[in-house]
């Protein structure tokens, strides 16, 4: 019998000439009923917090330990204090630096082999360094747990330290903060801690190509031996193994390690000066980043959930107001954010948007106005029910996966709070009244007392800030101070 299959070529061409010949017979049309009411949305997802187990090793080092299943992996993270508050003034940028260079090598892998080592087990360890603590962290397959633990710990304990490694990790560093400078948004970020801190302050002082220059293996030597030590230092770990298994592989690995890491004295208070008005120029640029800022509460504030509510509707989203202001309604923006970011010494608050040019003056008066419109008026019920539902809602992935559940833990320990924390926020989120988030609002958003730092073409920038210091400005009598990139007047 004769084959009368065709080929799939000649089946296309069939389909392409006679369209109908594969069509799904139901039409859609654009009117259809079930289109008329967007789909609802289905339960939220249970809030499960994990199980941890504290205990503490021989040599005193603190472990939380989440046995995790659902995955044949393992992390683990070290946290020590630290970070850029043990930079001595002049100096600045110089202990993550030093942070960075341990995780490079070890005393018996350069960088190339150690590097090969970690790939052939499918791990990751990286050494990291923020402003009040750092560490050395890991993950990998258990099954390469041990051989990756033993490169972990060389790190920890025998980091290679290489001047090779130092000039180049200097040089990276250098090239950064030189494309960092280039660009009014990173400005923008290198500038803000100097403004909420103050200069002299261990949290505002800024990294430099001066601060970097000198540093030497010895004294990062020094450092590390000095600081990353096992008291006082934590240990998270998340993933598919038990106390039993974690202290067997740790126990020899860290019997030798001893010590206490320093007592830190409190950071001094934030040194914010109010009302300033600082321009940066950066000839030529086609945008301008506009930040409105000032101090803000601790994290711990009874209030906090209408606090959180009331930022998010200001200033946290795509549809907060004043997103909606500067890109929606004016369209000066691509995006603009406001937000608190919260230390354990308290927080700012700080609105940052780049706009064009010639809206830059513009958009700072609308970023304040939309802060008094906050003070003044009742959020409506649908602006409290989004932010509210999508904070709730967003709350089981919080602790969904390995590495959630590791930063939670991290964040968690570090702002001093419980770790059903999120189980008590859920309800209190819930119960948050619209006159509870404007008296959020009255308490915490002070356009009054707001500093305002503009990165930009000064001879298109400085006309537009000048109307902001007229006696109907939100900035009236304020004179203007000009800033290098190195926060220095000019």
């Amino acid at each position: 019998m004769r084959n009368l299959t065709l080929p799939l070529s000649l089946i296309a061409v069939a389909a392409l000439l006679s369209p109908t010949l594969f069509a799904d017979p139901r039409p859609e049309f654009p009117d259809a009923p079930y289109r008329a009411q967007q789909p609802p949305a289905g339960p939220p997802a249970q809030l499960r917090l994990p199980r941890v187990e504290t205990f503490t090793l021989g040599n005193g080092l603190e472990v939380q330990l989440v046995t995790r299943t659902t995955l044949p992996t393992v992390q683990l993270d070290l946290e020590v204090p630290g970070g850029s508050q043990l930079d001595a003034p002049g100096q600045e940028g110089q202990t993550n630096l030093c942070v960075a260079l341990a995780g490079e090598s070890t005393e018996k892998l350069e960088r190339a082999a150690y590097r090969e080592a970690l790939a052939d087990l499918a791990a990751n360890v990286a050494t990291w360094g923020n402003r009040e603590q750092m560490g050395v962290s890991l993950s990998v397959l258990k099954r390469n747990l041990p051989q990756a633990l033993a490169l972990w710990g060389d790190v920890l304990l025998h980091p290679g330290v290489r001047t090779g490694d130092l000039e180049r990790l200097t040089a990276q560093r250098k090239a950064a903060l030189s494309q960092q400078k280039s660009n009014v948004g990173g400005l923008a970020s290198r500038l803000q801690p100097l403004v909420t801190w103050g200069a002299q302050h261990p949290l505002g002082r800024l990294t430099t190509d001066a601060s970097l220059t000198g540093l030497t293996t010895d004294a990062c030597r020094t450092l590390w031996q000095g600081h990353v030590l096992p008291k006082g230092a934590r240990l998270y770990v998340v993933g598919d193994l038990t106390r039993a298994e974690l202290t067997a592989e740790l126990s020899p690995l860290l019997s030798q390690w001893q010590g206490r890491t320093p007592a830190f004295p409190p950071l001094p208070p934030p040194q914010f000066t109010p009302r300033q008005l600082l321009l940066v120029d950066v000839p030529g640029s086609a945008q301008a980043s506009v930040n409105v800022l000032h101090l803000g509460p601790q994290r711990k504030d009874p209030a906090y959930p209408a606090i959180s509510l009331m930022a998010a509707i200001l200033g946290g989203g795509f549809s907060s107001r004043i997103n909606m202001n500067l890109r929606e309604q004016h369209g000066w923006a691509y995006g603009a954010l406001g937000n608190f970011d919260f230390l354990r010494s308290g927080s700012s608050w700080l609105v940052t948007a780049s706009v064009r040019t010639d809206a830059a003056g513009p958009a700072v008066q609308e970023i304040f106005k939309e802060m008094q419109r906050m003070r003044d008026e009742l959020p409506t019920s649908d602006e409290l029910n989004r932010e509210r539902d999508g904070f709730v809602g967003g709350l089981p992935a919080r602790w969904a996966t390995s590495s959630a559940i590791l930063n939670g833990l991290q964040s968690l320990r570090y702002l001093g709070l419980p770790l059903d924390d999120d189980v008590k926020m859920a309800t209190r989120w819930q119960a948050t009244t619209l006159e509870q988030v404007r008296a959020a609002a009255k308490g915490h958003i002070m356009p009054g007392e707001a500093s305002v730092l503009v990165v930009g073409d000064a001879t298109k920038v400085l006309p537009q800030l000048q109307e902001l210091t007229k006696p109907d400005g939100p900035l009236a009598g304020v004179a203007i101070t000009r800033l290098n990139a190195d926060g220095q007047p000019q």
